[in-house]
């Protein structure tokens, strides 16, 4: 105990820890994962994977983004109404309520977080199904549906663009080339958190995250149209 406590007082008094900020390393290391979900996705996702995320920062991302891209929409419909509207009130002699923003705005957001979250779980869904049981691959459906959430990062590319579209008609040009990059972004970054997910080669993962989605959607189109053709063909007694 003497040896001890004479150790201790040559040491002098032990240093304190430095005070860490919970809140602050939690978004600091959100920013990092969205970084690096645009940056090094091979890194991140097995990153995600290995820190066993929680399933409602993913979801958080995907509504907020959704959220927000929905208000620039509801303000750019706006102005087009409030032209046409303007336009027509003379003739029509019908004065149109400003408030009508509010429920333009309310309808466009709800309408994109619902298509959203569905398209979210379909998605996810098909490429789980084909990975999983047709490629043999190991995962789970929620990590992907987790992964999944990152991917939509590239939606700010959307927003950006949008906003960009509000500014002046004549940037349609960069719009639709923003929209083009963000919506292949999209489809390379689900092909690369299959491919992690599930521990299959890229070809697999793109086949699973994309061609597979894709044809159930070629399938699905394609049989409505039949069905509408069958329809119409009947009603007609067969003259089309």
């Amino acid at each position: 105990m003497i040896f001890e406590d004479s150790v201790i007082m040559k040491m002098g008094k032990p240093e304190k820890e430095p005070v860490r900020r919970a809140g602050g390393s939690y978004f600091t290391s959100f920013l990092n994962r969205i970084g690096g979900v645009l940056l090094a996705p091979d890194a991140t996702f097995n990153q995600i994977i290995t820190d066993r995320i929680g399933f409602w920062e993913p979801l958080t991302l995907i509504i907020l983004l959704v959220a927000i891209e929905g208000a620039v929409l509801a303000s750019l419909a706006y102005r087009v109404f409030s032209v046409v509207a303007n336009a027509v009130s003379p003739l029509t002699g019908v004065v149109w309520d400003p408030g009508f923003l509010n429920v333009i705005l309310v309808i466009i957001i709800s309408a994109m977080i619902i298509a959203t979250l569905v398209a979210w779980v379909i998605l996810a869904g098909i490429a789980h199904i084909s990975a999983k049981y047709i490629f043999r691959g190991e995962g789970s459906f929620v990590q992907l549906m987790k992964l999944y959430g990152y991917t939509f990062v590239p939606v700010s590319l959307l927003i950006l663009s949008t906003v960009l579209l509000g500014l002046s008609w004549a940037t349609w040009p960069l719009t639709l080339f923003l929209n083009i990059v963000a919506t292949f972004w999209i489809v390379l970054l689900m092909a690369v958190a299959v491919k992690h997910n599930y521990k299959i080669d890229t070809g697999k993962a793109f086949i699973s995250s994309f061609i597979g989605p894709m044809t159930v959607w070629l399938v699905v189109v394609g049989g409505m149209w039949a069905w509408m053709w069958l329809l119409i063909r009947s009603l007609t007694g067969g003259a089309i």
